[in-house]
């Protein structure tokens, strides 16, 4: 009436679909960066050692008596 589920198929069936999701986000990551425009690229190299202060609009400061 019901058929039997078998589990050694299970076993080697989710290993492979996790290794090829895997592996798929890693192709798609690296192809990502190398498809990457070349301003793009700079901007990112450049990013740590910009200073927040030389981004932002200059605020006065009032002082308080």
């Amino acid at each position: 009436m019901f058929k039997r589920i078998i589990y050694e198929e299970w076993t080697t069936i989710v290993p492979l679909i996790s290794f090829w999701f895997t592996f798929s986000v890693f192709l798609a990551i690296t192809a990502r960066a190398y498809l990457l425009r070349q301003k793009t690229v700079e901007h990112l190299e450049h990013m740590p050692l910009q200073d927040d202060e030389a981004q932002r609009p200059a605020n006065k400061t009032t002082t308080r008596s």
